[in-house]
């Protein structure tokens, strides 16, 4: 797919879909405390989108808090927004409203919250060199919301921790429960991360993301190599995710499948156009 025709797309796909910080936000007051007591983990049943959307709202407040808030640019955040939507609309989970917003932290770094909630770091987007590293990257992060991937490990934590035996009504009588579950929660997706499986499923997926909307499919492979050269860079990041060689060596066992794609252009001139001195 050619340049032009692929930017139709996009913009076709999206007209209208540029979301700032604020509707994150905005989505979750929704989701109150005590809405979001009512709404949580039924015991021993797959978590269902409205807890998914509560416990998503509430660590989506959490990354903005303990990251650096959001990072206001007007033209970047149409750009990503723009380039997420029609990932996530190409995806294997499209009928869920999904957010994006950049966070104003020098430190790289990238999250993805249940509900549709995917956020980048100024940091890490400094390190991105061309538009089919940033496909991947989002890519990777609408993959973990697609694939239930820290709600999985959520309904692990919570069988292991006595949760599962609790009921939506008790619950909702005790508000505090739900703040337990949100800490649950908080402490695997910022402390401890996801387990290395989940992460390793997750690039697989979102390179495949990329691949569907007409990318190159080594843009992540790409961008993991420039992050590997910094591995030695003291970060959150570093802590939350498998080395970043871990994650080439898995992902290049699964690159074949994409093979066609790969004289795909990486689109280095748009993504530079688009970002020069906005970070």
């Amino acid at each position: 797919m050619k340049k032009n025709a692929l930017l139709l797309v996009i913009l076709a796909i999206c007209s209208g879909c540029v979301v700032a910080a604020a509707p994150i936000i905005e989505g979750y007051q929704a989701y109150s405390l005590g809405k979001g007591g009512a709404m949580a983990v039924e015991s021993m049943k797959p978590i269902e989108l409205e807890e998914e959307l509560a416990i998503g709202g509430s660590l989506a407040i959490q990354v903005f808090n303990r990251f650096g808030g959001p990072y206001n640019n007007d033209k970047v955040h149409r750009y990503i927004t723009t380039l997420g939507q029609a990932l996530a609309d190409i995806s294997d989970r499209p009928g869920i409203k999904y957010y994006f917003a950049i966070l104003n932290s020098d430190e790289p770094n990238a999250f993805a919250t249940p509900g549709g909630y995917v956020f980048v770091s100024k940091g890490l987007l400094r390190m991105i060199r061309n538009e089919s590293e940033l496909a991947g990257v989002l890519g990777h992060e609408i993959a973990h919301i697609t694939e239930r991937h820290a709600l999985k490990a959520l309904e692990r934590n919570k069988k292991m921790s006595g949760l599962g035996a609790l009921t939506i009504g008790a619950m909702g009588a005790d508000p505090e429960l739900f703040d337990e579950v949100i800490e649950q929660a908080a402490d695997t997706l910022f402390s401890h991360g996801l387990d290395k499986e989940l992460e390793h499923e997750a690039d697989e997926v979102g390179t495949d993301y990329s691949y569907r909307l007409g990318y190159n499919p080594e843009g992540l492979k790409s961008f993991l190599t420039t992050l590997n050269a910094r591995s030695a860079h003291e970060s959150v990041f570093w802590s939350t995710h498998p080395t970043p060689q871990d994650r080439l060596n898995n992902l290049a066992q699964k690159l074949n499948r994409f093979s066609q794609g790969l004289s795909r252009p990486q689109y280095v001139a748009e993504f530079t156009q688009m970002m020069r001195g906005q970070l």
